[in-house]
């Protein structure tokens, strides 16, 4: 039997929780406000190509874009592992392409890289995302598919782009209709974003997953090597794993 008094070994195990609460949440930058909604500071870059003829602001605002969505990335990352959100599964790139486009606060850095060719707009941001920001792009997402599900089979099949530049929720879309195995409407419609975004690398991987999904293989090969020749990393991996698996012989 311990010696220590009731109140002694109430304290001590009061001390135990506490070390075991910092050991479980504390890291850098990491922070939960009055209303115990945890965040997180994150740091990331942005780059997007220019071309002679392009638009200035256009490259400016989807460095920016990239940025942020680089940084839902990274606190994701760190929110799944403490178990904070969801995995969220086949809607995460809805749910993360939404919540890049609804950061609105932060510290914004940007330059202008014109010795490369094509020219590179570059932007690097400081913000803090909250495990709140991930439920709220949760819930639009949820309102998006619901009143998409209301559309009309012509409307899917002649979409229209609007004039405001919000590349992340245009993407979500197009990974909706993948999810919903809508592959005819997703192409016509990626090909739309591609008039608006011509130098957009993950229109062209997006197209890649659908024509995998129709089996089109060769077609989906390209749309990889147009998403890494703009700067996708995952689509540069993917071409590896696919030269790797045709230089191997399996004997059948």
């Amino acid at each position: 039997m311990s010696n220590r008094s009731p109140i002694k070994r109430k304290k001590y195990f009061q001390l135990i929780i506490c070390v075991i609460f910092l050991i479980c949440f504390y890291s850098p930058g990491f922070s939960q406000d009055d209303s115990g909604n945890y965040a997180i500071e994150v740091e990331s870059e942005g780059v997007y190509p220019f071309k002679t003829g392009d638009s200035k602001m256009l490259a400016k605002t989807m460095a920016l874009f990239k940025a942020k969505r680089d940084a839902v990335e990274l606190a994701g990352k760190y929110f799944r592992r403490k178990k904070l959100i969801e995995p969220y599964e086949h809607k995460r790139a809805e749910i993360y392409n939404i919540l890049a486009d609804e950061i609105r606060k932060g510290s914004f850095k940007e330059k202008w890289i014109s010795i490369s060719k094509p020219s590179k707009y570059v932007v690097k941001i400081s913000v803090k995302i909250s495990v709140i920001d991930f439920i709220r792009a949760e819930i639009l997402n949820l309102e998006y598919e619901k009143k998409e599900s209301r559309d009309t089979f012509l409307k899917k099949m002649e979409p229209t782009i609007g004039k405001d530049i919000k590349p992340g929720h245009c993407l979500a879309h197009a990974y909706r209709l993948i999810r919903k195995a809508q592959l005819r409407p997703a192409i016509i419609y990626l090909d739309s974003l591609k008039v608006k975004f011509p130098d957009w690398d993950d229109i062209y991987f997006a197209k890649s997953l659908v024509y995998y999904a129709m089996n089109e293989l060769e077609d989906m090969k390209e749309m990889l090597k147009k998403a890494c020749s703009l700067g996708a990393d995952e689509a540069c991996d993917d071409l590896k794993k696919i030269k790797r698996l045709d230089e191997h012989d399996f004997g059948l």
